[in-house]
């Protein structure tokens, strides 16, 4: 009923700019919080078993008291096991970094957001961490430069109003490839590769050809959405995505307790609806075989 209401006077011409407006400033005033009046919170022992500082964000306190994303963690934890090597993109302040370091796994985090960095920086010192790989870059499917919107917590992004937020706040950020990070550093090492960028992981995977097929071939953590956030409503890239995984041997299972697999005819429909029924943003691809 509440969707009907809304979709109802979303058709009316003032109503509707007076939302967009409105959600527009919500987005500009979560910045400006965010980039100069949010403060530290104090370092705390997480349930996990490692001490995290970030800023007092909703998404910061969740991870610190243990409650960010709990079955996506969980799932995480149960990946974790089987891999010798665990890399983070998009890593944030180091919540799951530091959920893999404490696993004893070798880990490499990749975050573009200045504030981020400061606080993994902190929270990888105050577990006497620093042998963790850290590139403070945006990740692309070419190397150079490119602008960084936003400066939330969890929603900077390399596309321009992602999640309706202003592009007011941004700055220019040095990007790689997966494929130049990495190198052939790791062959022969089991990779668990996790990947939250904000929409563009279609170019971040296509910087990453070859990492898609070393042996043993990789387990991906990939957070995907069909229209939820995307500033022109749909995903342009959300086929492709699951195409790309396909061509290389994967399969797609969600990220969730019901692992439901992902077959072509599903996100072919999702994609002509317009709508994603799978119940998640997050999948897992699996190498077959």
């Amino acid at each position: 009923m509440y969707r009907k209401i809304r979709r109802y006077f979303a058709r009316i011409p003032l109503v509707a700019y007076a939302y967009r407006a409105l959600n527009k400033a919500k987005y500009e005033l979560t910045d400006i919080r965010d980039s100069y009046l949010s403060k530290s919170t104090k370092l705390k022992q997480t349930p996990y078993g490692f001490r995290l500082v970030g800023s007092t964000s909703v998404h910061h306190l969740a991870m610190q008291e243990g409650t960010f994303e709990p079955e996506e963690t969980l799932l995480f934890n149960e990946r974790l096991l089987d891999a010798d090597v665990f890399v983070d993109v998009g890593a944030n302040i180091g919540f799951y970094t530091c959920i893999a370091r404490l696993a004893g796994k070798h880990v490499v985090a990749i975050e573009p957001l200045p504030k981020n960095i400061k606080y993994l920086y902190t929270n990888l010192l105050a577990n006497d961490w620093n042998d963790v790989e850290v590139f403070p870059v945006g990740l692309s499917n070419h190397a150079g430069l490119a602008t960084l919107y936003g400066a939330s917590s969890t929603g900077a992004s390399l596309i321009g109003s992602w999640a309706g937020a202003t592009q007011v706040f941004r700055r220019i950020i040095p990007i790689s490839t997966l494929d130049i990070l990495l190198g052939a550093r790791f062959a022969g090492k089991k990779l668990l590769i996790k990947i939250d960028v904000e929409g563009v992981e279609y170019p971040v995977l296509l910087g990453s050809s070859n990492i898609l097929r070393i042996h043993p071939r990789p387990t991906w953590m990939v957070e995907i959405c069909l229209s939820e956030y995307h500033p022109d409503g749909m995903n342009p890239n959300f086929e492709s995505i699951f195409n790309l995984f396909w061509e290389n041997g994967y399969e797609a299972r969600t990220a969730d307790q019901y692992s439901m697999l992902i077959q072509r005819a599903d996100v072919e429909r999702w994609v002509k609806c317009g709508r994603c029924d799978s119940g998640t943003i997050n999948y897992f691809f699996v190498p077959i075989g």
